[in-house]
């Protein structure tokens, strides 16, 4: 999974992998880098709030050289890439119908 840095268990995953395909409607690549909380269980995935960048397709390689680095300061200290920090909040619209908003705010 490209915006991970770490393994993960594969019910988080499994969750994640609907983020990454969300993310590229918006012609992005989400990054994580927090769990926000808010966790649950749904059809077998573990679903939570999450905070991280939500980059442009085209400037993804260049963003993920420094996030697979770990070199936080310089995405911190870069306005560029500290603009792009959103958290994504989940919703539950009736039984187990699950839909996602990447926001600003917190």
């Amino acid at each position: 999974m490209q915006g991970l840095r770490s393994n993960e268990s594969e019910d988080f995953e499994r969750f994640f992998g609907i983020v990454e395909e969300e993310a590229r409607k918006l012609g992005s690549v989400f990054f994580c880098d927090t769990l926000e909380g808010r966790d649950c269980s749904l059809d077998n995935m573990k679903v939570c709030d999450l905070g991280g960048w939500l980059v442009p397709i085209e400037e993804a390689e260049n963003f993920e050289s420094i996030y697979l680095a770990g070199k936080d300061d310089e995405l911190w200290e870069n306005d560029k890439w500290y603009d792009m920090y959103v958290f994504v909040k989940y919703s539950l619209n009736g039984e187990n119908n699950l839909s996602l908003k990447f926001d600003k705010d917190e």
